[in-house]
């Protein structure tokens, strides 16, 4: 199974593709792309549209998985909860299972682990050290797709 694993930021979108199962995932790509303005919100949803649209071409998921952020301030809606919107409505018209998971949500039981784990640690520890730009929201995007699996 191949998984595209989305995590926004508010200038960033990032991306993970995960493959294979739970007991041995296999990072197949990841990266961090700068979004388009955010103050033109039309022109920041036509942005997001064209590039989902591209990374599901390219990578040809079997499912796609995303971190949602709870509560988003006004702003935080134009930049991290609409995209959201526009990733599902593809997802359908593509027949492409999603998954969702809010920050509550990524935690070491989705993988099977103790309570106590680090997960960013265990992200290392699995795939290791994949630079540039290999930080907490790389690691989400990594994580949700990982979960989806």
């Amino acid at each position: 199974m191949k998984v595209l694993g989305i995590a926004l930021q508010k200038n960033h979108l990032r991306f993970a593709v995960v493959e294979g199962d739970k007991g041995a995932p296999i990072l197949r790509d990841k990266g961090r792309q700068p979004t388009s303005a955010p103050d033109d919100v039309p022109r920041l949803l036509d942005w997001y549209e064209t590039h989902f649209e591209h990374l599901i071409n390219e990578h040809t998921p079997d499912a796609i998985a995303y971190k949602l952020t709870l509560e988003p301030s006004l702003e935080q809606l134009h930049t991290l909860a609409f995209p959201m919107g526009v990733l599902n409505l593809i997802a359908k018209k593509k027949n492409i299972p999603i998954c969702e998971y809010s920050s509550r949500g990524i935690t070491p039981s989705k993988l099977g682990l103790p309570r106590s784990t680090n997960l960013l640690e265990h992200v290392d520890s699995v795939f290791g050290d994949n630079p540039p730009y290999w930080d907490k929201a790389q690691k989400e995007a990594v994580l949700v797709a990982w979960f989806c699996l």
